[in-house]
Order: C-alpha cells, then sequence, then structure tokens
C-alpha cells in the first residue's frame, strides 16, 4: 500500500513539475537563461520528495516560481525581482506549513542559483552575518 502510495506520490511530481517546465515556453529568452529558474524548481521539487508529506506546501511555492518563469519570459526584470523576492518571503515566513529545514535550505540556495539581479542579495547576506 506505501509502495502505491509513493508511486501516485512520485507521478503527480513529475506531472506538475513537466508542466510548470513546459508551461509557456517562449522563444524570447536564449536557450540558458532560465537554467536558474528551473534549478530551484527542481530543488522544491526534491524537498516535496525529501519530506515525504501530503502536496499542501508544494504547491504555493511552485506557483510563484511559476509566475516568475511567465515574467522572465516576457522580459519583465523588474517583475522577476518582486516574485522572486515573495518567493523567498514565503521561505522566510514558513508559509504553507514547509519545516523550518526545507525553508532553510531552499532558501540558501536561492542565493547560490539565482542572479543577483533578480533577488535582494541584502536579505542573505543579512541573515549570514
Amino acid at each position: 500500500m506505501r509502495i502505491s502510495r509513493d508511486i501516485t506520490r512520485m507521478a503527480s511530481l513529475c506531472i506538475l513539475m513537466a508542466t510548470v517546465l513546459l508551461s509557456g515556453v517562449a522563444p524570447v529568452m536564449a536557450e540558458g537563461d532560465q537554467d536558474w529558474l528551473d534549478t530551484m524548481v527542481q530543488a522544491v521539487l526534491a524537498e516535496q520528495v525529501k519530506d515525504g508529506s501530503a502536496e499542501e506546501f508544494l504547491s504555493p511555492y511552485v506557483a510563484q516560481l511559476a509566475a516568475v518563469r511567465s515574467h522572465l519570459l516576457n522580459g519583465e526584470s523588474e517583475a522577476v525581482y518582486r516574485t522572486m523576492n515573495r518567493f523567498m518571503e514565503m521561505l522566510q515566513a514558513r508559509e504553507a506549513g514547509i519545516s523550518a529545514e526545507a525553508a532553510d535550505r531552499l532558501f540558501d540556495y536561492c542565493y547560490l542559483v539565482t542572479p543577483p539581479r533578480y533577488h535582494d542579495v541584502s536579505r542573505h547576506l543579512h541573515r549570514l552575518s
């Protein structure tokens, strides 16, 4: 029974990730311009699998990153900055019941992969000091 539930959960996550990654793929950007965002989405999905809990905490974070992708594809740098910082606020506030450990890992990972022009780097530096 547990194996069946795990397979179902993994299938759902794969479908969700494919939907997010393939939605709105427009030729507006160069090929590698959104690699950092794909990596961030994968990190969120990996935390979901690692946590093994229901998908409640996954949906709002993936939805926020989908909004980031939409702005990125449209070349709206200021909107990417705002929505990415909202993503970081969600992590800091532990919205939707995300564990503190998962939120911290994602927050720190965000600093590593997100180009500085798309997020408030001082949030990370303040936290590290």
